[in-house]
């Protein structure tokens, strides 16, 4: 399994996620249950910037080759080495060769 070596830029956030289930009764009262052994799961949005050629291409091409479907390792910035998968990117020009490239990295078991 390939790793994810580029650092986002400072101000990534993250999003956790707690898998239940909720059965919801007549008289209003719902019961919730946790759903699955890895029923926790943190997702990671964050941006990177840089030359085109040089920062960008390359990490388009990885996210790419994984095709939204092969998981890589990536340690977040709370420094926890994890599986993930991107299944989609934002790429803007910000000014001559400067650019920046969006990324949501959702965590798998």
């Amino acid at each position: 399994m390939k790793t994810f070596t580029w650092k986002l830029n400072a101000g990534a956030s993250c999003e956790v996620v707690h898998q239940v289930t909720k059965t919801q009764f007549g008289d209003g009262y719902a019961q919730r249950t946790s759903f699955g052994i890895n029923n926790k799961r943190t997702d990671w949005s964050g941006v990177k910037t840089g030359d085109f050629a040089t920062v960008i291409a390359p990490i388009m091409a990885f996210v790419d080759e994984h095709k939204g479907i092969t998981p890589f390792w990536w340690t977040n910035p709370h420094g926890k080495r994890c599986k993930y998968i991107c299944t989609d990117y934002q790429v803007a020009q910000r000014k001559g060769n400067f650019w920046q490239i969006g990324l949501k990295f959702e965590q798998v078991f």
